[in-house]
């Protein structure tokens, strides 16, 4: 056994899970890039990927991933299984602030990826509408319980909704959006700026 075998043996022996499920796969790290991508193409060969795709993606602190956890997983996901949960901790320190991208206020956060994919012509669990009813569900619990979470690529409505979104950030957001498309012309379909509106 080598150092990189044993290592995960002693992470994994402090888990709580059914060791029948493991399983590990080696990819090289372009392959890991494109591993949604690659499940994208083996979903096309057989006819499954033009079905629509309620995505989820949220940035939750560290501090309080064990609290979305045990609601999301142990309440609101725990009869269902529409598609892979992808869970990462990012480093904060390795992100470019220069980006619109609004993150948690932590030193490490969590991307948490909820990759549904509807089964065609279903009305239960595994249908549309409830699977946007699952996803409401947690960015409710999400926002009831200030978790601080942020969504990755939101669907908002107005521009107050936008504002609570990008928190403190928004005025830079907002001088960027004035100096680089003074017209409002890029994005209009996101509702954050109106063409008839000022920006501050």
């Amino acid at each position: 056994v080598d150092l990189a075998e044993q290592e995960t043996k002693d992470l994994l022996s402090q888990l709580s899970y059914i060791p029948s499920t493991l399983f590990i796969a080696e990819v090289s790290y372009v392959d890991f890039l494109e591993r949604v991508h690659i499940s994208e193409l083996k979903l096309r060969s057989i006819g499954l990927w033009e079905v629509p795709h309620p995505w989820l993606s949220l940035l939750i602190p560290k501090s309080k991933i064990h609290k979305f956890a045990k609601q999301v997983f142990g309440n609101i996901l725990k009869h269902t299984s529409n598609g892979p949960i992808l869970i990462y901790p990012v480093n904060r320190a390795k992100w470019d602030d220069r980006s619109s991208v609004v993150i948690p206020d932590e030193d490490i956060f969590y991307l948490v990826g909820f990759l549904s994919s509807v089964v065609p012509s279903s009305t239960g669990a595994d249908g549309l509408d409830d699977i946007l009813m699952q996803n409401q569900k947690i960015l409710n619990f999400c926002k009831s319980a200030r978790l601080g979470v942020k969504q990755y690529l939101p669907h908002y409505t107005t521009q107050e909704e936008w504002k609570e979104h990008f928190g403190s950030r928004w005025e830079i957001f907002a001088r960027r959006k004035s100096t680089y498309d003074p017209l409002a012309i890029l994005a209009p379909g996101q509702r954050i700026f109106s063409k008839s509106k000022s920006f501050s």
